[in-house]
């Protein structure tokens, strides 16, 4: 139970797979040398990952054991509508469009006041002096 849960916040998101579909091959992973950009395996022959992190299937976000498994997995009816999916939709929605939605995007506080502003320090200022005399 608990290593399931804990597989689900290792894999990559659908739409950071969605961008890395669209990124030369040799940007998001390079074979033998590190896991894709966002994960923790991006050490040189990552002995957590399957065949050392060597043989990475960049749409469906999976490593495998070789070149030969890997190349089955890309001829599978699962791997082929994963990639249809991911060329041909349009960008996944991610958590920042969600807040977007729910009105609870970025706070808007007003225009930024200068150092020289009166606005802030003007009124605090006067009032001491208003009271001395």
């Amino acid at each position: 139970m608990k290593s399931c849960i804990r597989t689900a916040f290792q894999t990559r998101h659908v739409d950071q797979v969605w961008e890395d579909v669209r990124k030369p091959v040799g940007e998001v992973h390079v074979p033998g040398v590190m896991g894709p950009n966002g994960t923790t395996a991006g050490a040189e022959l990552d002995e957590d990952t399957p065949g050392f992190g060597k043989h990475y299937c960049i749409s469906c976000a999976r490593y495998f054991q070789n070149e030969v498994s890997l190349t089955n997995h890309q001829a599978t009816k699962p791997h082929k509508r994963k990639l249809k999916m991911l060329l041909a939709s349009a960008k996944p929605h991610n958590a920042r469009d969600s807040e977007k939605a729910g009105g609870l995007g970025a706070p808007d506080n007003g225009p930024k006041l200068g150092r020289g502003s009166v606005r802030g320090r003007g009124a605090s200022a006067s009032a001491p002096t208003a009271m001395a005399e």
